[in-house]
């Protein structure tokens, strides 16, 4: 395996571990309550750490993918996942605030604010990937991906007693896209170094679509 499918593979293995270490969570994480609480919730009080570590691994990973994106997609959408992966690291760093919360902390009102710079860059990186080698089909899914998850992460705000499961669907639909990116990548990646036409299986492209 080169070294730039080893970077790729750090966003497939990334957005997989972190949905996956959540959801167990989600389930062995005394007095949580995932309907109700955010992910970042989990990083509070005892056994907090999982959920730190899993901030902190992720974004890491997600760092290295940026490299990767960087010789295989484009510039844009490499340093936006980049951003991505150091927004999970501070999330990590700065633990959340309960929410609902009377008293605010310092670092609770950092990590909200690295919290929407990690969706917006996210969101942003899916409009430059649609550009990237695009298909009709890959293009419709990044840009309704980037819209859907703005949208979505803004009307968790709406349902405080189910927030928990709002917030967790945006961020399946970002993870799954993030997983998907990469392996397209590798895929095209290998096509073209090949010599076979550098397209996914049931993907069209935009100038035969047209």
């Amino acid at each position: 395996m080169t070294t730039t499918r080893r970077l790729l593979a750090c966003g497939a293995i990334g957005a997989v571990l972190f949905v996956a270490v959540f959801l167990i969570n989600d389930w062995i994480k005394a007095g949580y309550d995932p309907v109700r609480d955010f992910v970042s919730e989990a990083a509070i009080g005892r056994g907090g750490w999982v959920q730190i570590a899993n901030f902190l691994a992720t974004g890491a990973l997600m760092i290295a993918f940026s490299f990767g994106l960087r010789r295989a997609v484009s510039r844009w959408t490499a340093w936006l996942v980049r951003l991505f992966g150091i927004g999970l690291v501070a999330a990590g760093v700065f633990v959340s605030d309960p929410v609902p919360s009377d008293v605010r902390t310092w670092h609770g009102i950092v990590h909200d604010v690295v919290s929407l710079v990690v969706f917006a860059s996210l969101s942003a990186a899916c409009f430059t990937a649609a550009r990237w080698r695009p298909s009709r089909r890959w293009r419709w899914y990044c840009v309704l991906t980037g819209i859907a998850v703005p949208v979505l992460f803004v009307a968790t705000g709406g349902f405080p007693d189910t927030s928990g499961l709002f917030q967790r669907i945006p961020t399946g639909i970002v993870c799954t896209w993030l997983a998907l990116l990469p392996m397209r990548a590798m895929r095209l990646t290998h096509a073209g170094a090949a010599g076979t036409p550098m397209r996914l299986s049931g993907d069209q492209p935009l100038e035969q679509a047209s």
